[in-house]
């Protein structure tokens, strides 16, 4: 029984006492006049230690009344103990997807190497020149080399690309059409982005198609014009190598072999990248021979780009 209800049952029981107490009817008289009935005002007095037969039958029948009615009285269940409605589990929250920039290329200007090891490397872009004669030399001395090929020559001269790929060089992608990727070295305006990456995108389809594989990661630009904004385009179309050089044999400056094979062996040193040309205008694969024996003859071993990378 909860609170409520005792206290309302405590007010019953002593209503009824109360009532039994003061409701009932006095005689009033001196005996010699007719009796009058009068109705006492109902006054909480403390209950009299004497009382009345009929007083005593009177309250002994309400508080009988008063208990049945209690026994008979139906007291409501509590309420059921209040829960909150359930709660919908919210997602995690996800943070957006971050777009990281790729990373601007990285210019090489000699290999990562302490060692006595050096690559040879020729460029191929203008006529075919000696490029038969270049590629019997290193067979001939189990050397290999990397070429920086534009995808115009490779168009001109598929068998040569072919042949450097089954002999084992490396071939670099050196633009399609040879143009300044800054514009200082050529008479081409300046290049936009769209038409760097083009440059790149187009030789790389052209030689991919004949070497079986990609060019990337590695670029030689056109007369070695480059730039900030040249390495982070060149970058974000996935080079992450602009390969420079060391040495530079001169040979397409007019040098003969002998001043080439003069230069080079006199200038080299460990980790060198070692550049020449392909071309008729260069004498560089006559002095090639002399250039080998004489690194060979100082310790020298030879590497590709891609072997001193490790790719």
């Amino acid at each position: 029984m909860n609170r409520a209800v005792n206290h309302g049952w405590r007010w019953t029981v002593c209503c009824a006492l109360l009532v039994a107490s003061c409701g009932h009817t006095r005689e009033v008289g001196d005996g010699t006049t007719p009796t009058v009935s009068e109705t006492s005002t109902c006054t909480m007095v403390a209950p009299s230690t004497t009382t009345s037969t009929s007083t005593t039958t009177t309250s002994t029948t309400i508080i009988s009344m008063v208990t049945t009615m209690v026994a008979t009285t139906t007291v409501p269940p509590p309420p059921p103990p209040t829960t909150a409605p359930p709660t919908t589990a919210l997602p995690p929250t996800i943070a957006p997807p971050t777009t990281r920039p790729l990373a601007a290329s990285m210019l090489v200007w000699r290999l990562p190497i302490s060692q006595k090891v050096v690559a040879i490397t020729f460029d191929a872009g203008s006529d075919l020149g000696f490029t038969g004669q270049v590629l019997d030399t290193l067979s001939a001395y189990g050397v290999r080399a990397s070429f920086g090929i534009t995808g115009d020559w490779a168009d001109d001269h598929p068998d040569a690309v072919r042949r450097m790929a089954v002999e084992g060089h490396q071939v670099m992608n050196h633009s399609y059409a040879h143009l300044s990727f800054t514009g200082a070295s050529a008479p081409n305006p300046l290049l936009t982005t769209a038409e760097r990456q083009a440059e790149l995108a187009k030789a790389d389809a052209t030689l991919s198609a004949l070497i079986g594989c990609t060019t990337k990661p590695f670029f030689r630009p056109p007369y070695g014009d480059t730039n900030a904004s040249v390495l982070a385009d060149v970058g974000a179309a996935g080079y992450g190598f602009t390969v420079m050089w060391t040495v530079d044999s001169g040979g397409w400056q007019g040098l003969t072999a002998e001043q080439i094979v003069e230069r080079i062996t006199t200038r080299v040193e460990p980790g060198a990248i070692l550049a020449f040309h392909v071309g008729s205008a260069s004498q560089d694969s006559a002095a090639l021979p002399r250039i080998i024996q004489a690194l060979q003859a100082a310790g020298y071993s030879f590497v590709t780009l891609a072997g001193a990378y490790g790719l």
